[in-house]
């Protein structure tokens, strides 16, 4: 059987709590009011429903508190801790015998059911309020789509279309070029090559094709034809040329994981974003336990002059952290770096330094 939760553990998770939630509070609702400030223009223009307005900003407070809620956890450790050696309790404890590990215990019951609830937020809760998020923000805030401009699409692994631009009032696209290919690897080849001014859509996957030449290749020999216009099927529609990266926001775990595979076997799509989301909601509800530990080493030291420097430093770490974030999940994706690498690299950092702080309060 495990220890039981003593009347000290009981008094800091109480504090954790109150503390955690209080910032959560604070930030969010500024975050809210400066977000409505910056919107409430739209609202007025496109005559949002106020019952909708409100269910908006219900589903934004899951959306920005999963972001936030490592770095606000880990201020409000400092600060509650920093408060607690200010006032001596820490002292008082560490008197009557208490080791540092075992005042750690409360920290990280705590840490853990931090990173309980923030994966049940980042693979479940979040995915699904930014459903209705997301919905709301293309129907009152967001301007329709007029223009595509250079896009790429893989129609399945051997088929590539390229446009140089596509009008999505008319369904028209402009300097089209398809690319057939067979084979994998090496022995990779192209097959069939149509390059065409203008393409337009007509219905039921059919696309009417202007101003086309084509190049049909079989080994050595080529097969060459021009027109001014052909229909053709392709498994395609002018909604995939619309490809929006925000739905990996709105992907639960289960879904994220079909999502995945029925792109890998179709052999189209851009997965990295969506393999490191994958990854980034674990490492984000990882953090929280990382910087919880982190903070409470960092606040355990009374200082004298107060606890201003704790949380300034609370401060510059929670900046270099998101640095460290922002720039290995971003070489994740542009690179061939592993997303569990990269989107963990900073809490491998953070780690040795919560273990070297841990060690030094312990002293």
């Amino acid at each position: 059987m495990g220890k039981p939760i003593t009347l000290i553990d009981r008094y800091v998770i109480k504090k954790f709590i109150a503390s955690t939630i209080f910032a959560h509070l604070i930030i969010i609702s500024i975050a809210i009011v400066i977000d409505l400030s910056e919107k409430s223009e739209k609202f007025v223009e496109r005559n949002a429903p106020s019952g909708e307005v409100v269910q908006y900003y219900l589903d934004f407070i899951p959306f920005i508190g999963s972001i936030l809620a490592p770095l606000l956890t880990f201020l409000a450790v400092i600060f509650f801790t920093s408060r607690l050696a200010y006032n001596s309790e820490i002292i008082a404890m560490f008197n009557s015998g208490m080791h540092f590990r075992r005042f750690l215990r409360p920290y990280f019951i705590c840490g853990f059911a931090a990173v309980g609830l923030l994966l049940y937020a980042n693979y479940y809760l979040v995915p699904v309020t930014n459903k209705r998020k997301l919905a709301f923000e293309d129907k009152y805030i967001h301007a329709p789509k007029n223009y595509g401009n250079n896009l790429h699409l893989k129609i399945d692994k051997n088929t590539i279309v390229s446009l140089e631009r596509f009008r999505f009032k008319n369904n028209e696209g402009y300097n089209f070029s398809l690319e057939v290919f067979s084979g994998e690897g090496e022995n990779r080849i192209l097959q069939k090559k149509i390059n065409a001014s203008k393409i337009q859509y007509q219905n039921d996957n059919k696309w009417h094709i202007v101003d086309y030449k084509s190049w049909e290749i079989n080994g050595k020999r080529e097969k060459y034809t021009e027109g001014k216009a052909m229909d053709t099927l392709l498994d395609l529609q002018p909604k995939d040329f619309d490809a929006d990266i925000r739905v990996k926001d709105v992907l639960t775990y289960d879904e994220m994981q079909d999502y995945i595979k029925e792109k890998e076997d179709e052999g189209t799509g851009e997965l990295e974003y969506f393999r490191v989301e994958q990854y980034r909601r674990a490492s984000s509800a990882l953090s929280a336990l990382i910087l919880v530990i982190m903070g409470a080493a960092l606040g355990s030291r009374k200082i004298r002059g107060g606890n201003w420097f704790n949380i300034i430093a609370g401060v510059a770490l929670s900046a270099l952290y998101i640095f460290f974030l922002q720039f290995t999940t971003s070489f994740s994706i542009n690179s061939s770096l592993h997303p569990v690498i990269g989107t963990n690299i900073p809490n491998l950092l953070f780690a040795g330094i919560a273990i070297y702080l841990v060690r030094r309060a312990s002293r």
